[in-house]
């Protein structure tokens, strides 16, 4: 080879050595000022209006702050992972998340089926994963300590199922229960043993409790056995799609009675039923009359064209949680862990937030009933119950 064209190969190579070196430190210097953050979410699947309604609330939260100039002086980007509502598939986005993206924190589902299969792969590592599912058995193990890095940033069923149950009794006069649940739904499942208890416990009646499975979509039959036995009220903990047969197939029937349902009777609820909601009670984590939560649902309206829901509002709290969590001890997993397991009197939109060590959720979070008149909903109050 010529001396020209040694010469030409060297430049070559050190021009394509200093476009790596100058690659590299620029993937460096981006690492370095940005902070990254998952998401684990049904974003497609059955469940995916809870998934993205959280995943959207978050991203909000995280794009105010980015706006005025991040955290610290560093941006904040969020990888969201679409667990399809399918458990593989949030395991694997799980240990992608922790694995190779490094992510700082978690945000977690509020779908008790996809939270379970986490929970005990979560103690692995020492990254928050900061969830919506009531269940207690997400975020405490079965010798009745925590799991390290669980952390439940609503009511648990013990005292959603108890709030509702209570309230019932106590401000609604009701004293005679059916029940019809999906019995293959962790989430309906959960609700079930709290809402039961607390009726015994206040000297009323339970007097039929019917369940159903996920495929299932006529409920005449279990409908009639309850109607049977002249029930004050129907309780049913399950997910919209459900809860809108089950009003629609009772009120068919005949029954007049009152319908106790969870938060997934709250909007677009009353929108998809398609006929009045009179004389349905369901639980809550906002008042939707709140000015500063319906200035965030014409905003996220008007510029998303998202109609939000209290799940939008949870994200948002959760966001912020870590916005805070970082600004006061950095991007470090660990430090966040602690810092969320400590978190105390954080002024939420759903409520102010303080974590109970011992269970890993919220202590003494109270909840908002409401009712329909017609299709628009109601507030009734904020209650909260012993449990």
């Amino acid at each position: 080879m010529c001396k020209g064209k040694k010469f030409s190969v060297v430049v070559m190579l050190i021009v394509l050595t200093a476009s790596v070196l100058a690659f590299a430190a620029g993937s460096k210097e981006a690492a370095a000022s940005e902070i990254v953050i998952g998401s684990v979410q049904d974003i497609t699947g059955p469940t995916s209006s809870l998934g993205k309604m959280v995943d959207s609330g978050a991203r909000l939260a995280i794009d105010e702050v980015n706006a005025k100039g991040g955290v610290n002086g560093k941006t904040i980007r969020i990888i969201t992972y679409d667990t399809k509502g399918d458990v593989n598939e949030a395991i694997n986005a799980f240990t992608r998340a922790v694995t190779t993206d490094k992510v700082s924190a978690l945000i977690g589902p509020p779908v008790a089926n996809i939270a379970l299969a986490l929970a005990p792969i979560s103690e692995r590592y020492s990254v928050p994963f900061l969830n919506l599912a009531i269940d207690p058995k997400v975020q405490i193990k079965a010798d009745g300590t925590p799991y390290k890095n669980m952390f439940g940033m609503q009511p648990s069923a013990d005292q959603q199922g108890s709030i509702m149950a209570q309230y019932a009794i106590e401000k609604r006069g009701f004293g005679k229960f059916g029940i019809i649940y999906n019995e293959s739904n962790a989430y309906a499942v959960s609700l079930l043993a709290p809402f039961v208890d607390t009726v015994k416990a206040n000297g009323k009646t339970v007097a039929v409790t019917t369940s159903y499975t996920a495929n299932d979509k006529d409920f005449k039959t279990l409908l009639n056995n309850i109607l049977q036995a002249g029930v004050d009220a129907i309780y049913s903990p399950g997910y919209t799609q459900e809860l809108i047969l089950i009003t629609q197939q009772a009120r068919a029937m005949g029954f007049k009675g009152a319908l106790i349902y969870g938060l997934d009777a709250g909007p677009p609820f009353n929108n998809l039923l398609g006929e009045s909601a009179d004389n349905i009670y369901f639980i809550n984590n906002i008042d939707t009359t709140e000015p500063h939560l319906e200035a965030i649902t014409k905003s996220v309206k008007a510029t998303q064209n998202i109609d939000v829901t209290n799940k939008f509002f949870l994200g948002y709290d959760i966001g912020n949680i870590l916005v805070q969590a970082l600004g006061a001890v950095g991007s470090d997993s660990v430090a966040i862990r602690d810092y969320v397991e400590n978190l105390k009197g954080y002024q939420g939109l759903t409520g102010v937030i303080t974590m109970d060590a011992k269970t890993h959720f919220p202590l003494g979070l109270e909840m908002v009933m409401h009712t329909y008149e017609g299709t628009t909903p109601v507030v009734l109050e904020r209650y909260s119950a012993s449990y």
